[in-house]
């Protein structure tokens, strides 16, 4: 059966759209993120989504008259935006570190005692989380835009009835967003409603993605965890499976054997020496402490990389549940409101995205917890 592999094939996929990094699989051998016209193309993307649209979206809570509402939705969005921009510096000036760490997983950590039915499982319950993610994050801007097509043609209607010396209503654009040019009119309006959808869909899947890459990575090495103490386990059942393998090779052991796996190995204790059954043990349990060794040194290098995108991973989830539930608080007067269902999915968006960090740090750490355990108990 063909090894697993490109454990993180969907992440690479979205970030190289997103223009966050032209990201190789490790067994490529290549770490260059952004090469050739790919630069500037990354260039432009991250001027005109990041720095031009977070930076509207973070000018429009302080400016002008907001009612309640549209403020604490607009604020959940900058809270949620502006702290990725802590993530995003990280992806481009810690991505060599980041793809060591990808490499050690995939490529390095298979070089000792592995389990690919774990590894598989793995890489399906990152898509399963990654997916549920995406589509809450889709929910929210869906049902939003939604919201916004169903109050512009409210206003519209409120126009039609209006005297042509009553003032118009101002109209609003679904998200909220501080748009700097007059949009008005119906050309204008629907450029700019298309241009503000964009924004949202990019810098929401910039935020989704990277926060998936990472619980993705975090889940692996709870997984390799995992391997290493079956590996610690099953270190003496392998070494005689190992030995047996050679007597039978000789032919000696299928002439000797009656099938009795007690009898087996009272035959090779017999069949080889005292000395070497010993030395080949020690080399199975000296390649179970290189492996421990090259996971710790790799959750090492994950922590020096990420603590702090971790930890602003952890303040953005928690603050922008605590304004959304307030929008929540507030939308359901009305249980048939589509700005409930927008506030509802935003508000699981950010249960998820806080989550699933949670659940795969957690995950690491008893993993490590049981590993560690388990090595006392051999010393």
């Amino acid at each position: 059966m063909v090894r697993p592999c490109r454990y993180f094939a969907i992440h690479f996929i979205l970030l190289r759209f997103l223009g966050l990094g032209w990201w190789h699989h490790p067994h490529e051998n290549k770490t260059r993120n952004y090469p050739g016209l790919y630069l500037y193309y990354s260039i432009l993307t991250q001027l005109v989504w990041v720095v031009g649209f977070v930076g509207l979206e973070t000018i429009d809570p302080f400016v002008g008259e907001k009612d309640m509402d549209r403020f604490m939705f607009s604020l959940s969005f900058v809270i949620t935006h502006d702290l990725t921009l802590i993530k995003l510096y990280i992806f481009y000036f810690r991505n060599v570190e980041i793809q060591d760490i990808v490499r050690t997983i995939e490529i390095d950590l298979y070089r000792y005692y592995q389990n690919d039915d774990k590894i598989r499982a793995t890489i399906r319950i990152s898509r399963i989380f990654t997916a549920a993610f995406l589509f809450f994050g889709w929910v929210t801007i869906g049902n939003a835009n939604i919201y916004g097509i169903v109050q512009d043609l409210r206003w519209k209607d409120i126009v039609k009835n209006l005297n042509e010396t009553t003032s118009k209503p101002l109209r609003t654009l679904p998200q909220p967003i501080f748009i700097p040019w007059p949009y008005q009119e119906d050309k204008h309006y629907i450029l700019t409603f298309i241009l503000e959808t964009m924004g949202l869909l990019w810098t929401g899947h910039i935020v989704m993605t990277i926060d998936t890459f990472i619980a993705s990575v975090i889940l692996h090495m709870s997984t390799q965890f995992a391997i290493l103490r079956e590996a610690i386990v099953t270190a003496y059942d392998r070494t005689m499976i190992a030995l047996s393998e050679g007597a039978l090779q000789s032919g000696v052991l299928c002439e000797n054997s009656n099938g009795n796996e007690e009898n087996n190995q009272i035959f090779l204790e017999s069949f080889y020496s005292k000395e070497h059954i010993e030395s080949v043990l020690e080399s199975t349990l000296l390649s179970c402490i290189r492996q421990h060794q090259l996971l710790i040194g790799c959750v090492e290098k994950f922590s020096k990389t990420y603590s702090y995108g971790f930890m602003t991973q952890l303040l953005s989830s928690m603050a922008g549940i605590c304004v959304v539930m307030v929008q929540v608080s507030q939308d359901a007067s009305s249980f048939k409101s589509v700005r409930l269902v927008t506030s509802l999915a935003f508000f699981f968006a950010m249960v998820i995205q806080l989550a699933i960090q949670c659940f795969t740090g957690n995950e690491l750490t008893i993993q490590s917890e049981m590993c560690r355990l388990r090595e006392l108990r051999m010393q």
